[in-house]
């Protein structure tokens, strides 16, 4: 078969697979598109989970009547016009496709009208193909309805998955959005019922009438050269989820998302970052979720900063509260399963983990040891790992890092020899870790959690039976930890039940 140029009309249904892979993308770029046009107001109505209408109505400036037509042809946009304005984006969309690509594969049609024109637009393509272009009344704003999506691209429409499904990402796609533009009014109608109306209101008011069982929030906040980051977390609320925004874009980053859970566990969350645009690259897939930094570094420790706010007096934990205090004196009431501490502490029973709370204790001793350069190394039998070129080159970065880690090593050719590691180290784990540590991008990270396995297995055990002083000495040094919510691995270490809500359950007023 020779050689030849797509039609345009195939060329646009293959880019359309980028930008439009399911009903909630499509949703996004709509949401996003309404956004950058300035709404305050966004009204969407969706039917069998987008497969049958998508319908965004929003009160934004509106299309110029000239324009209305060019919206749709792909690489036309009014929000980027050089190849340095790709450096410091701060509109949502800015590659002129997301419109061309929706139009290919559904019913499409699209009204508009600027408030300096008596009328508006109406536009209808169906599958790509031009239909219909006139005047017709219309409100200030944008209305777009996407029907029968994939109509046209059967292979396609199976892949999507069952209309729940579908409908969840949907359900995603608008919270993410509602969440950080919560000056703005949201509507998501499905299937005929009214799902969420949020009116204007603060961040934190928006998340729990989002979430309404999130009863209480805490927010976290710091700022320096690098830039800010601030958000909420729910640690009561332990569902696992999380948002992360950099510049207003709802992003996911694996790394970030690991740095948050290393420090809150699968408590609710929501992280806020505010970044120079010339730092950040949005522009690595056409749905701009992934996000480059121009220096991966900073942007970590600004969180780490901000979150280890978290870890002062004031977080809502009552003995932590009051740990400096001691006006009330906790009591012990017994241990269960030789597992769990039982405690009594102003009106509330705790459950603490004794493994837990005791790896969190090893976890923060071995830490400023690591930092102080003061941890112990002990000799062993030597261990030769064959490297790379590039793992070479990594070693000579990070190799004061694993030295103050309590490392002890020297290289020959394509070979490292370990002479010497950290106190308590399995020699099977050696191994492992060297290689993963050379491997990666974050080694501070990895040696943190290379750390927080030591103090695992200097930990006391579940099934451990401890003595009063024991378990009164176990307590009193945790509750002076910085951080006795979570162990190194993100478990929580204890459970509260208020002795209110046991009167309450056994009918006692």
């Amino acid at each position: 078969m020779r050689i030849k140029k797509l039609p345009d009309s195939l060329i646009n249904k293959i880019a359309a697979g980028e930008v439009v892979e399911r009903p909630a993308s499509v949703l996004k770029e709509l949401i996003e598109n309404a956004l950058d046009a300035k709404a305050d107001r966004i009204e969407i109505k969706v039917e069998k989970g987008g497969k049958k209408l998508i319908e965004l109505k929003d009160n934004g400036t509106g299309i110029h009547p000239d324009d209305v037509l060019e919206a749709v042809n792909r690489y036309t946009t009014s929000k980027i016009s050089s190849i340095e304005d790709i450096y410091s984006i701060e509109s949502y969309g800015f590659r002129g496709e997301a419109l061309s690509s929706i139009s290919s594969v559904s019913l499409f049609s699209l009204i508009s009208r600027q408030a300096e024109f008596p009328l508006g637009k109406e536009l209808i393509i169906e599958g790509g193909n031009f239909k219909h272009l006139s005047d017709t009344g219309a409100p200030v704003g944008t209305t777009v309805r996407v029907k029968n999506l994939f109509f046209n691209t059967p292979a396609r429409e199976r892949f999507l998955k069952s209309e729940k499904t579908e409908l969840k990402h949907i359900i995603d796609v608008f919270i993410r959005y509602a969440i950080y533009h919560n000056d703005k009014y949201f509507k998501l109608n499905i299937d005929g019922k009214d799902l969420y109306i949020l009116n204007p209101s603060k961040r934190e008011e928006r998340i729990k009438n989002i979430f309404p069982k999130i009863d209480q929030t805490v927010q976290f906040l710091e700022e320096n050269h690098t830039g800010k980051a601030y958000g909420y977390i729910s640690p009561e609320t332990r569902t696992g989820k999380g948002y992360i925004y950099i510049n207003g874009r709802p992003v996911k980053n694996s790394i970030l998302s690991r740095i948050i859970k290393s420090k809150i566990g699968e408590s609710f969350y929501t992280l806020f970052l505010e970044l120079p645009p010339y730092f950040v690259d949005f522009n690595v897939h056409p749905a701009k979720i992934d996000v480059r930094f121009r220096k991966e570094k900073p942007v970590h420790e600004l969180v780490k900063k901000a979150l280890e706010t978290l870890e002062k007096p004031q977080i809502s934990f009552s003995l932590h509260q009051q740990k400096r205090k001691y006006n009330r004196e906790f009591k012990i009431l017994g241990q269960v399963e030789n597992t769990f501490l039982v405690v009594y502490y102003d009106g509330e029973i705790y459950f603490i983990d004794q493994h837990v709370a005791s790896e969190r204790i090893n976890y923060e001793l071995l830490m400023k040891k690591y930092r102080t350069g003061s941890m112990k190394s002990v000799r062993i039998p030597e261990q030769k790992i064959k490297i790379s070129k590039g793992q070479k080159e990594n070693l000579e970065k990070i190799k004061d890092l694993l030295i103050k880690a309590g490392f002890e090593f020297y290289t020959e050719n394509e070979n490292l020899y370990i002479t010497g590691v950290p106190e308590h180290t399995k020699n099977k784990e050696i191994k492992s870790f060297i290689i993963k540590i050379l491997n990666s991008d974050f080694p501070e990270t990895e040696i943190e959690s290379f750390i927080g396995e030591l103090a695992c297995e200097l930990s006391i055990e579940a099934g451990d039976v401890l003595s009063d002083e024991e378990a009164k000495s176990l307590l009193k040094i945790w509750l002076e930890t910085d951080n006795p919510n979570l162990c190194p691995h993100g478990r929580p270490i204890y459970y509260k039940i208020p002795v209110e809500n046991i009167r309450k359950k056994v009918g006692r007023r």
